[in-house]
């Protein structure tokens, strides 16, 4: 029991103790002359004081035992708790140890309203006991919770390094492969909302917001990731047709070695205008193609490239073309207008598209871009050299690509499928 309610348990044993003997004694000898009116002797004055005076020193005494040994509030307990919560949020545990802190502060509350509960009642009625249990557990509860946040923000600082590293370079990879591949809009809008990720994950950091910079790498590393597995999924398939294209080139060298002429090969993957004459390879220049150069053209309008076997039938110089010297070659052959017809009937295309023409191989190159409409532009130089060197009739095959680039070589499935010796430049060939 608390010591304030034992004593105050034996105060009111001792007053009432102290009044029936009071009581009895003053009815006995004093009360009697008191009410008949006799006057009472000085001995029975003393006497009666002597009672009085005990009576009040008895009060008196009890009183301050009571002050005493009344509760008194667990200041520095709280003075703890509110210390450590202080330097548990400066530690951010609202954020890496959201639990354990806010275990600490319901504690914490829990301990307030229990004093509020105890204030409300006489001091010498007090017991600060519950009050006193609350904030020692809010105390070891948000220095628990400083622990795990200074733990778990080293471990996602440590995180968000290794993981920012990982998607930077993978964000590297995937302009170094595809910035000048024109894959679907879809796919690079992905691919750009993760590479705006990787930046707020950056200023996170740089921030020490370390729970921010995680999650949003995360999300970046998601994004990245399924944007460039699409993009190389896409693209290998895409490639399964080197070794095909591979042969195209191989037959026009093939074709200038035995007609003794002059044959172009355009590498739209390498950006690369080939010229072989008799067999021999002449020279070869940077090239630039159309927006959406991937794959065969299919309709007008669609600023792709076409590829196959061509040849000039035009020769154009500046006063035929805008675009200051020019080679039309026959596009669209006999197998494009298959190949529309074809698409047509699926209803891969629409009703109204029609094939397109007039590719060329023209100057006012050099733009450091894919600008054209379909056709392949050269550098005003590289064209008067190209354009002396061919005639009508020259061969010219556009070819998605000679090789696989090594990043996309590697546990691909197009070198599985790689026929025997045809991986090899066309320069090679005689």
């Amino acid at each position: 029991m608390n010591p304030v309610i034992q004593v105050h348990s034996i105060f009111v044993a001792g007053r009432g103790f102290f009044i029936s003997l009071t009581e009895k004694f003053l009815s006995s000898q004093v009360m009697e002359k008191l009410v008949i009116g006799e006057p009472i002797k000085t001995r029975a004055w003393d006497r009666i004081g002597l009672f009085l005076g005990s009576g009040l020193a008895f009060w008196l005494v009890t009183f301050l035992i009571l002050i005493i040994l009344s509760a008194s509030p667990p200041v520095s307990t709280f003075e703890q708790a509110w210390m450590a919560l202080g330097s548990a949020r400066q530690a951010e545990a609202n954020i890496y140890a959201d639990d354990e802190f806010r275990a600490a502060r319901k504690n914490w509350e829990q301990a307030i309203q229990a004093w509020a509960r105890e204030n409300r009642k006489l001091f010498f009625r007090r017991d600060f006991q519950k009050a006193f249990e609350l904030a020692k557990a809010t105390r070891l509860q948000a220095q628990r919770a400083e622990s795990v946040a200074v733990a778990t923000k080293d471990s996602l600082q440590f995180a968000a390094v290794a993981s920012l590293a990982f998607v930077r370079q993978k964000v590297d990879e995937f302009k170094t492969q595809f910035n000048q591949v024109p894959v679907a809009a879809a796919l690079r809008k992905r691919f750009v909302a993760g590479e705006l990720l990787m930046m707020e994950s950056e200023l996170a950091f740089n921030r020490e917001d370390f729970e921010l910079s995680t999650r949003k790498v995360r999300q970046a590393e998601t994004l990245v990731g399924s944007a460039g597995a699409d993009a190389t999924k896409f693209l290998r398939a895409y490639l399964l047709k080197v070794p095909e294209w591979q042969r195209w080139a191989a037959e026009a060298v093939a074709w200038s070695e035995q007609q003794n002429a002059t044959a172009i090969v355009v590498d739209k993957m390498a950006y690369r205008c080939y010229v072989y004459v008799a067999g021999k390879k002449r020279a070869e220049y940077p090239i630039e193609l159309g927006p959406r150069w991937l794959g065969h053209k299919r309709q007008k309008g669609d600023n792709a490239t076409p590829e196959g076997h061509y040849y000039v039938i035009k020769k154009k110089n500046l006063r035929y073309t805008t675009y200051y010297k020019a080679l039309e070659i026959n596009y669209p052959n006999e197998m494009d207008r298959e190949q529309f017809l074809r698409a047509k009937a699926r209803g891969e295309l629409p009703r109204h598209a029609q094939i397109g023409g007039l590719i060329q191989i023209h100057g006012d190159g050099g733009k450091g871009m894919n600008w054209t409409s379909g056709c392949v532009a050269l550098r005003n130089q590289d064209m008067d050299e190209v354009f002396d060197l061919a005639g009508v009739g020259t061969r010219v095959t556009i070819v998605g690509a000679l090789k696989t680039p090594p990043a996309l070589e590697q546990n691909s499935i197009i070198s599985a499928q790689k026929l025997k010796g045809a991986n090899h430049h066309p320069a090679s060939s005689k």
